[in-house]
């Protein structure tokens, strides 16, 4: 390939991308589309990848500086603190117009930082490209905030920081950067050090000189995909760009010295968690022409992936630890290479590191065999084609490689290296950077634990019949993949009082155990280089097991997951395995790894108690204990019938695999389970809070109540409109995220919902396959710290009270209704997302909700959201779940009402206005007596047994 660079500096004149150069052979390039170039005269380089995308377009602002390019001492951190700060706006657009305008166009906008890059990326309808470039090239020029709106965001970060404390693995990794480096600016993590982040408040002035030095032309990459018009984007592009300045000097980043001797670090954590153990070795920068440093990235998946043999001795056999993986991640500068376990019992520590570097000696005594080498070279290929679906996962999958060199022509030339790798290769590579002399070798447990350095087949007879109920077909040519899905109408209300979790265990053993002929870990290297598996998704009331794989690859894959579902193995080994990782998940996990899940667990019980809707799809640790192999056996073989299941496929899937597939799953056994009814919730008058005692630094709150809305009424996308301005999930157009965070920097955000929305800290899209008939009202304040935590929950009471009270102005409906319009085009934008809202389309019992759901935003009128939010929405009866330490104080505080003023850190400075506001807030009532509050000790949620609580 060869780009084409604009030399003249005079103000050019409208020029047209140039197209790479194609050889003779047409498929030479890995990537299925055409790259278009063009650098301006500034040098801010351009890069096109036009793409059907109906109407879809991504836009990303590759910014070459991440944390690696903070040389000085003092400031680390920034890089992620910038990115922040470049949502304050400019003169000409301040930071609320840009998130109108953003927000009126539907955009899914956000913004991450790495170790060595910044990327800004917006995801929109095609009418609306000329705006996106305008105010996005305004931003990067003409940036504009105040030390108040600075110090007020250095809150936010600390928070974000601090929340990460709560993660073991971003502790350990924190330890281990600054073990394993000395000069290196890859010794502290991409947020930095605390000591840093705490002092980020005072340097304000610095961070002017931040902007000037590292948001230059020169230093940026605009990446564009999708479905537009190359000429007129990039005469827009040079209109907005062309006069951009000139200035960027690129830092002198520290060369980190040879390391000669082995490093050990013990890391204690605050909260419970299993030991972890980490061997990290100094890599190699990237070089996609390097044979030795592509070929030392291969052993991550050749000794630790899924289908080696350390995986299937230490996880599936032995079962000692709960994972075992890799990540030889591709970095500017020469990084580290992680191999890392999450090892059951303390006692096993020592031994699970002697068989890691048993492993790493295996490959440094034995090349591996071809064929193994084949798989992971298919493996890769695939897995990277099978991620080129939808403009944004485009510009995701190209951002990084631009990032490191500047452009992406590194794919093509990493791909050729690959194939020209040999056993020998990577034997080479595993002895020059697998040594012991370069690792740091680090643990991490529970703080006072003390850390030392130990097959059934099962078959059913099955008589073939056929699929009873018609399935869902979405047929896309032009998809390079095929999507799958195959729906049970069972949930976990479906499990027996004592034994919940039986249904997410059941389906735990389909997705991740063997079947009858192949045990899980041959299952492993079946799937292995189709780079494609299958997953079993559970929820109250449905069970969708999922998966897409290259169309290549379509009819083995479905021949797979079919045995998977028709005939699991359920074998005593996986079944002990699978249950154990259940059981730890609730007690190392969901207690003590994530405030914001547990909370939100804890909701839901007080919610639905009573119901069978209470509680969480993993059951409890008692009624985990209970199932047994053949409750498992009985679920499987009453709800996993043929007259219970749709199938769905999408995407470019051939003409006789509907049939095919359809008559495989007919081997399922006959038999339509009895429906169960819609929980009926128990009704509770007044506010009601649940506070979890845990000795955490931050506090996470939730609040709810039962929802009787039903998708597809008028009222439901009503509804929809208010809940949206009131708290648009990870979304900075959400009131609740304007008042919280970016006006009082109190948190990392604030949203509401009125449809379940599970996994919210992972995801930025609504889930399928989680429909449900009855719903619930929902509010999630991201944690904020201990002595905000009431004020903050006063302040989100105080803005649903109000919606609910005063409804919608007719702007904020406008402003509202049509950002919705355009953003509803997130909502699916693979097929395989598409396809899981027609499965839901069936669970509900209505036609093509996603378009019903745009129609409906240029129908509803603003009288029938304000009539919907009188009928729905209510703040006297809420349930209150709060994840804190000193509960008692707390519940105290609670209970006698009195006011909890917010306090700001020093220098902070408020308007007159929000002083007013603020002291309207911590004295709004919050109405709970002693009676309606209960504590619980961590230690006693979802063990099944009676919990000692006071209050």
């Amino acid at each position: 390939m060869q780009s084409q660079e604009s030399t003249d500096t005079s103000t050019p004149p409208v020029a047209k991308p140039q197209a790479a150069a194609r050889t003779a052979n047409k498929d030479a390039s890995v990537l299925p589309y055409a790259i278009q170039r063009t650098t301006l005269p500034n040098g801010l380089k351009v890069l096109f990848v036009p793409m059907p995308s109906e109407g879809l377009v991504s836009y990303w602002s590759v910014v070459r500086t991440g944390s690696r390019d903070e040389v000085e001492q003092g400031v680390t951190g920034f890089a992620h603190f910038f990115e922040h700060m470049m949502f304050r706006g400019s003169e000409k657009f301040p930071a609320r117009v840009y998130d109108e305008i953003v927000n009126a166009m539907g955009a899914d906008a956000n913004a991450f930082t790495t170790d060595d890059f910044t990327a800004y990326h917006l995801s929109f309808a095609k009418d609306d490209l000329a705006q996106v470039i305008e105010i996005e090239a305004d931003r990067f020029q003409n940036l504009q905030y105040n030390e108040d709106q600075f110090r007020t965001e250095a809150g936010a970060v600390y928070g974000e920081y601090r929340k990460g404390r709560t993660n073991p693995f971003e502790v350990l990794f924190e330890a281990v950067q600054n073990t394993a480096f000395d000069q290196h600016t890859y010794k502290h993590t991409t947020i930095g050090f605390e000591a840093d982040i705490q002092k980020m408040p005072e340097q304000y002035t610095y961070s002017k000189t931040f902007f000037d030095r590292f948001y230059r032309p020169e230093n940026v990459v605009l990446l564009v995909t999708g479905d537009f018009d190359p000429t007129q984007t990039l005469a827009t592009i040079q209109k907005n760009y062309g006069t951009w300045k000139k200035g960027y000097v690129a830092p002198k980043v520290p060369t980190e010295p040879e390391q000669t001797t082995q490093r050990r670090i013990d890391v204690p954590f605050d909260g419970e968690t299993l030991p972890l153990l980490t061997i990290n070795f100094k890599g190699e920068g990237f070089d996609p022409a390097n044979r030795a440093m592509v070929a030392a990235t291969l052993v991550a998946e050749l000794a630790f992936g899924e289908t080696s043999p350390l995986y299937k001795k230490l996880v599936l056999d032995e079962q000692r630890t709960e994972m075992i993986g890799a990540s030889f991640d591709y970095s500017r500068d020469p990084g580290l290479w992680s191999v890392y376990a999450r090892v059951k019992e303390p006692t096993d520590v020592a031994m699970i590191e002697t068989e890691m570097w048993n492993t790493i000696d295996g490959i440094h005594e034995h090349p591996v065999t071809t064929e193994r080498l084949d798989a992971v070279r298919s493996r890769m290929k695939y897995r990277f084609l099978s991620r080129l679906s939808t403009p944004n996962e485009v510009a995701g999958a190209l951002a990084r490689f631009i990032a490191l060199t500047g452009d992406v022509t590194s794919i093509d030339t990493l791909h050729k290296t690959l194939d020209q790798v040999t056993p020998a290769d990577v034997q080479k590579a595993a002895r020059q950077f697998l040594t012991r002399e370069r690792a740091t070798v680090a643990t991490l447990h529970t703080k006072g634990t003390a850390i030392e350095t130990a097959a059934v087949r099962e078959a059913s007879a099955k008589v073939k019949g056929k699929i009873t109920q018609p399935p869902v077909l979405m047929p896309v040519a032009q998809d390079p993949n095929v999507a799958f899905r195959v729906w049970f109408q069972v949930g976990t209300q479906n499990d027996p009082i004592g034994k919940e979790g039986l249904a997410a265990l059941t389906s735990a053993l389909i997705s991740e155990g063997g079947t009858k002929d192949l045990a899980y870990e041959k299952i492993l290297e079946k799937l292995y280089p189709l780079a494609a598996s299958y997953e079993a998704g559970v929820d109250k009331e449905m069970t969708v097991v999922r998966g897409t794989v290259h169309r290549d690859n379509a009819d083995t894959f479905a021949t797979m997951m079919v045995d998977a579902i028709v005939n699991p193995g359920f074998r005593k080994s996986d079944f002990d395995r699978i249950k154990s990782q259940m059981i730890s998940g609730i007690e190392n996990d969901l207690r003590f790894s994530s405030d914001e899940d547990l909370g939100k667990a804890a909701l839901y019980e007080s919610v639905f108690q009573g119901t069978r809707y209470a509680h969480i799809d993993a059951g409890t640790v008692a009624s985990l204990t209970a199932i047994t192999l053949d409750d498992v056996k009985a679920f499987h073989k009453m709800f996993f019938t043929r007259d219970n299941v749709v199938i769905g496929l999408g995407g470019a899937y051939t003409k006789t695999l509907p049939d095919s597939f359809a008559s495989a799953l007919g081997e399922l056994p006959a038999g339509k389970p009895t429906a169960m009814p819609a929980p009926t919730p128990m009704k509770f008058e007044g506010r009601h809070a649940r506070l979890i005692e845990k000795d955490v630094p931050t506090t996470a709150i939730s609040f709810g109540y039962p929802i009787d809305i039903k998708r597809g009424t008028r009222d439901f996308y009503a509804m929809w409109i208010a809940n949206s301005w009131l708290g648009e999930h990870r979304n900075s157009s959400s009131h609740l995220y304007q008042v919280i965070r970016e006006t009082r920097g109190m948190n990392y955000g604030d949203y509401s919902y009125i449809e379940a929305f599970p996994n919210g800290g992972r995801r930025t899209m609504p889930p399928t396959g989680v429909g449900r008939h009855q719903q619930m009202f929902e509010v999630w304040i991201r944690p904020v710290a201990r002595e905000q935590a009431l004020f903050a929950l006063r302040t989100a009471i105080r803005e649903v009270d109000d919606l609910a009270k005063n409804g919608m102005t007719k702007a904020e409906f406008e402003s509202t209704r049509k950002f919705l319009k355009k953003y509803a085009l997130h909502f699916a934008e693979t097929t395989a997302d598409r396809l899981g809202y027609a499965i839901d389309d069936r669970f509900y019992g209505i036609d093509g909700h996603l378009t019903k759901f745009r129609k409906m935003m240029d129908e509803i009128t603003l009288d029938e959201v304000n009539a919907a939010v009188k009928k729905h929405l209510q703040t006297a009866n809420l349930q209150i779940a709060i994840v804190t330490k000193d509960a008692t104080a707390m519940m105290e505080q609670m209970a006698a009402g009195t006011p909890t003023p917010i306090t700001y850190p020093p220098g902070i400075k408020k308007s007159e206005d929000i002083l007013a506001e603020d002291k309207q807030i911590e004295a709004f009532p919050l109405q709970i007596p002693a009676a309606n509050i209960t504590i619980v000790p961590v230690e006693t949620m979802f063990a099944g047994t009676t919990e000692k609580t006071t209050g």
